[in-house]
């Protein structure tokens, strides 16, 4: 896919209408990894993401190329100047093309517009190239926790500081 392809994606708030080609985007992603989507477990905000994040003050984004669902986000208010980043998922084949940057910043754009000051989110340690993304954002690493889940999956904790100056990410970490 040629990089002028980006410009194709349109990225929305999500319909309710969307939720099965939200899990199997996310579930696509998952089997890359060797998991499974588990949205009666640790994934249920993923069973009906825009009633889930909407019903918490939140957003949940898909971005589209064409008619195909190829990337999702979401961001649900978590402290009174806080929210968290979640379930940022890019399909493999429009991956390193700048839309993990444009759906992050979605979310970061959204957490200004709110007067937020902090970004949280949580990301499975396999999923390296998202962590140099945000990385790439300034978000710092912190923290680890573990889902008790039938993978072992365990978390990284990540944080950014919103207005003291957001850092510009660097193309290389897409």
């Amino acid at each position: 896919m040629p990089y002028d392809a980006l410009t194709d994606i349109h990225i929305e708030a999500a319909p309710q209408a969307d939720a099965a080609a939200i899990q199997s985007l996310v579930g696509e992603v998952f089997r890359e990894y060797g998991l499974a989507l588990d949205v009666c477990g640790v994934d249920a905000h993923l069973r009906e993401p825009a009633e889930y994040f909407g019903s918490r003050g939140g957003i949940f984004w898909t971005a589209r190329c064409g008619k195909e669902l190829v990337g999702c986000v979401g961001v649900i208010p978590v402290e009174d100047v806080a929210c968290e980043l979640k379930s940022l998922y890019v399909r493999r084949t429009h991956r390193r093309l700048g839309l993990g940057r444009r759906l992050v910043s979605q979310v970061l754009d959204e957490a200004v517009r709110r007067g937020l000051h902090r970004v949280l989110l949580w990301s499975d340690t396999r999923f390296d190239d998202a962590h140099r993304l945000y990385r790439g954002f300034g978000f710092i690493q912190e923290g680890l926790r573990d889902l008790h889940d039938a993978y072992n999956s365990k978390e990284y904790g990540f944080h950014l500081a919103l207005g003291e100056g957001l850092k510009e990410p660097r193309a290389a970490h897409e």
